[in-house]
């Protein structure tokens, strides 16, 4: 379908620029011949014809040297100063003046040139379009002698055919216009969402990162603490896991973590999970006790060591972690807090791994 075509040239451009001319052009070829056809039917005289056939052809040129070469801006400035000096003022007189609908083609020519892009020239082609036709006016009112005048039922007939042609041609160009400016909002919208998810989350695992974790315990959780528990963990001997089968299964095995992290996430408390490094991980708890959140720390312990991966399924993980009451008083920052679940991350690991020490 050619329509789809033409959405898809529209669509497809690379700037909202380019996406607004391609609509723009479109609708002028239609514009254009449409009004070729009409004074062809209407016998408005050979100039007319070879006028309209000319700014038929004046659009299809300039669309074809703007996919070839990319200068989308100069080839719509370009076209604007040739439709609205050199075609339409000659056509007026070609076409019986102020007795026929080519009123509404020069209505249409300022408002193609409304659509430019930059501010200064657009300003530039519409007082240039204005003052052409103002000139046209001018000199049509000074010597009428100069119009080729028609037969007042063509007149007629001209009027209304031109007048549902450019209320066409303006109702779809618009709608294009509004399609596109749409098009690229949601596509704006959605990347400012998608930006937003990756600068919260880890681009792997799509648990939060690091700093959105820092940020949220601040901010949400160290005003009021009582409640939280938090571990830290880290994953035992991922070296030696990737040096014996690679990269991509490591990353499996981080992603096998995460899972476990957000599955025992309980929703609606405050809690939070993050990869709070390359290898380490670090969960916030709500509990009414400090057995009760252990107890789940311990859960996740477990979980973790029953992993099973399909490409490797005599591989058995584990994790190594801290675990501390943030209401802890002696946690004057929240620093403090996290250089403690440090130093009891690397004593669980000095005592043989796979476990869990808690700050006596």
């Amino acid at each position: 379908m050619i329509t789809d075509r033409v959405r898809q040239l529209i669509v497809s451009g690379k700037t909202l620029e380019e996406k607004a001319f391609w609509g723009v052009l479109f609708f002028a070829v239609f514009a254009t011949g449409a009004s070729t056809i009409v004074n062809l039917y209407l016998g408005l005289g050979g100039h007319s014809g070879i006028m309209s056939v000319g700014a038929l052809l004046m659009f299809v040129v300039v669309g074809v040297i703007a996919k070839k070469t990319g200068r989308v801006s100069i080839c719509y400035f370009i076209a604007c100063i040739l439709l609205n000096v050199f075609i339409l003022p000659p056509i007026f007189f070609w076409t019986g003046g102020f007795e026929s609908g080519i009123i509404f083609n020069c209505f249409m020519g300022i408002f193609l040139c409304s659509l430019y892009n930059h501010k200064k020239r657009r300003f530039l082609l519409v007082l240039i379009a204005i003052c052409s036709y103002e000139m046209t006016f001018f000199l049509a009112r000074q010597h009428p002698e100069l119009i080729n005048m028609i037969d007042p039922e063509l007149a007629h007939l001209d009027y209304s055919v031109s007048f549902f042609l450019m209320a066409v041609a303006l109702y779809a160009g618009v709608a294009f216009l509004v399609y596109v400016f749409d098009h690229e909002r949601r596509q704006r919208d959605a990347l400012i969402k998608k930006l937003d998810f990756y600068s919260k989350r880890d681009p792997l695992t799509r648990l939060f990162n690091r700093n959105h974790f820092i940020n949220y315990l601040e901010k949400m959780i160290w005003p009021e603490r009582s409640g939280f528990y938090m571990m830290k963990y880290g994953v035992d001997e991922f070296r030696d896991i990737v040096d014996k089968y690679g990269n991509d299964f490591g990353d499996k095995v981080l992603c096998g973590i995460a899972n476990v992290a957000a599955s025992t996430r309980i929703v609606g408390f405050g809690e939070c999970a993050a990869r709070f490094g390359d290898t380490d991980f670090i969960q916030l708890f709500y509990a009414k006790s400090s057995g009760e959140a252990f107890q789940r720390a311990e859960q996740v312990r477990k979980d973790i060591s029953e992993l099973e991966f399909e490409d490797h399924p005599e591989v058995r993980v584990t994790v190594s972690g801290g675990f501390v009451d943030c209401s802890n008083e002696g946690f004057y920052h929240q620093n403090k807090m996290l250089r403690v679940l440090d130093l009891l991350l690397e004593l669980a690991k000095s005592r043989g791994r796979n476990q869990i020490c808690i700050r006596e």
